[in-house]
């Protein structure tokens, strides 16, 4: 006698009993962007803010808060907790690649497809702003990140979801400069009035390289 179907909707077999569902992880365990950064001063940091209250009504968008402006060095993307302290040893070993150097902002920008306006240099930087990029990026070299370290491209993020082919203004705008003597290590976290940026290691630059 040929065996029997196990009994279900239509003949079929029973379904598998659902799986529990896996335990959420808690949110201080999960990875969070880690990025070096210059910070710049507050009248400089006040006065792109002012800035960027203004281009909304030319280009759309969202403009960032003061408290958030800051150059980007090395932006490593999301890691978990457990990396701070390579992080930490990268920021001292770079250090040592440049004393204070100049930074200007003095014109405005798009990335192609990026919803991203910025200010930045119109002229390329002063060498110490390179040297400290590629000191980072090889201090950092093996942290695992989970995605591919793009090309330095120095600007201040100014504004976000611009809308699609609007174009920030063609006319200089500043000029806004300072003596970057330091750079930070930052962390973004979520906070109920949207993320923040939580600092994890400052260092200055050798005065002696000036």
């Amino acid at each position: 006698m040929s065996g029997r179907r196990p009994s279900g909707p239509a003949g079929r077999a029973p379904r598998p009993a659902a799986r529990a569902s896996e335990p959420a992880v808690p949110a201080e365990a999960r990875p969070r962007n880690h990025f070096f950064a210059l910070l710049p001063p507050p009248p400089v940091r006040d006065a792109l803010a002012a800035l960027a209250r203004t281009l909304p009504d030319v280009t759309g968008g969202r403009a960032e808060p003061a408290r958030r402006l800051h150059m980007t060095l090395l932006f490593l993307g999301p890691l978990p907790p457990g990396h701070e302290n390579a992080l930490r040893a990268a920021g001292d070993a770079a250090r040592a690649a440049t004393g204070p150097f100049a930074v200007a902002l003095d014109h405005l920008g798009r990335f192609p497809r990026s919803d991203v306006v910025w200010a930045g240099p119109s002229s390329p930087p002063e060498r110490g702003l390179p040297a400290l990029h590629a000191a980072l990026r090889r201090a950092c070299a093996a942290v695992p990140t989970t995605r591919p370290l793009g090309p330095f491209s120095p600007h201040v993020t100014l504004l976000r979801n611009a809308a699609r082919d609007a174009a920030p203004p063609e006319e200089p705008v500043g000029p806004w400069r300072w003596t970057a003597d330091r750079f930070v290590l930052l962390r973004t976290d979520p906070s109920p009035e949207g993320r923040v940026y939580t600092p994890l290691g400052e260092w200055r630059l050798r005065e002696d390289l000036a």
